[in-house]
């Protein structure tokens, strides 16, 4: 009845070492998913030929309830017009309440 009763508590132990095994893995899981598409987000912004065009924030749905957000506003600008500092924030978030977050800076010269 003694082993029976320890052979319970063991396996009581082991269960929930495996579940939290899985729900790290796959907190790991969302977040590996969730800068990717934060990375693609922030480099889509990075690639656009001038971003006077369209500052501001647009919204994006990918698949598996994850959400991006990007912004980008003008920091600051030379005296002339020619040189802008843009700041790029993209957010991504996911459910039930997971959220991430990176910022990049980019300079532009515009010749005129």
């Amino acid at each position: 009845m003694v082993a029976l009763a320890i052979l319970g508590v063991a396996v009581v132990a082991v269960f929930q070492l495996l579940s939290i095994s899985l729900r790290s893995t796959k907190k790991a899981e969302d977040y590996t998913k969730a800068l990717f598409y934060a990375r693609t987000l922030l480099d889509e912004a990075y690639s656009l030929p001038d971003l006077s065009d369209d500052p501001g924030k647009s919204d994006v749905e990918f698949k598996d309830g994850f959400k991006g957000t990007s912004r980008i506003v003008l920091k600051s600008s030379s005296d002339d017009d020619h040189l802008k500092l843009y700041e790029i924030t993209v957010t991504v978030t996911w459910p039930p309440k997971g959220s991430l977050a990176i910022s990049g800076l980019r300079t532009v010269y515009e010749t005129q």
